[in-house]
């Protein structure tokens, strides 16, 4: 029996899932910190705190070390990188064929896109590569995960798809199926191999080997 039998709902993380933007973000949240303040240590805690935290609203990351005028200054300098850098990418690999297998094979069942990430950029992205019609919402940083988990009443036979141990972490508390991708992931937020190993129903590294070893 597939994962996918008695699903009601799916939920994909964006960055690492959705689009190959983990190293991306990486480097321009460096950039965007360093061009609004002094580089000094806070910074560079700031910095590894943020890309350690994969899956947490960056206005949340960034209060923790920065004041408003700050984090202001970081967050514009930092939309305008993820817009210029969403305008040119692409899905990642075999996510359009997964898509489509879904709404065609099993019809009850709801995507939605789960997300730390800022719902303007995921919609604006999702708008340009024709996946709006796939979406029955996008969940993004005004939540957090878990709290979107909640609300939407994810049950255990729904799927997490993500990429870094935050989203491994919610769906264990939430008690959903989850799905680890490796191929664009982050090591710095990439689970422990004994929380994979305890707690991940699938794993594999794109859209393409998901079809490939675990639905065809």
């Amino acid at each position: 029996m597939s994962i996918f039998s008695n699903c009601k709902k799916i939920f994909l993380d964006f960055d690492g899932v959705v689009v190959n933007s983990n190293k991306f973000k990486e480097k321009a949240i460096e950039k965007s910190v360093f061009m609004a303040t002094v580089k000094n240590q806070r910074c560079i805690d700031a910095i590894d705190y943020f890309n350690i935290n994969a899956g947490i609203s960056r206005y949340k990351k960034l209060s923790k070390f920065f004041n408003q005028n700050e984090i202001d200054t970081i967050m514009k300098i930092y939309s305008k990188e993820c817009n210029n850098f969403f305008n040119n990418a692409v899905p990642t690999i075999g996510l359009n064929t997964f898509l489509d297998f879904i709404k065609r094979e099993n019809r009850p069942i709801k995507i939605y896109i789960l997300s730390g990430g800022e719902k303007s950029e995921i919609k604006s992205f999702l708008k340009k590569n024709n996946l709006n019609k796939y979406f029955e919402d996008i969940l993004a940083s005004e939540k957090s995960k878990f709290d979107h988990l909640k609300y939407m009443q994810a049950k255990e036979n729904d799927i997490f798809i993500g990429d870094s141990k935050n989203d491994l972490k919610v769906s264990i508390q939430i008690g959903l199926k989850f799905i680890l991708f490796e191929e664009y992931k982050s090591l710095k937020s990439f689970p422990s191999q004994k929380l994979i190993n305890e707690n991940a129903s699938i794993r594999t590294n794109n859209f393409q080997t998901l079809i490939n070893n675990f639905i065809s």
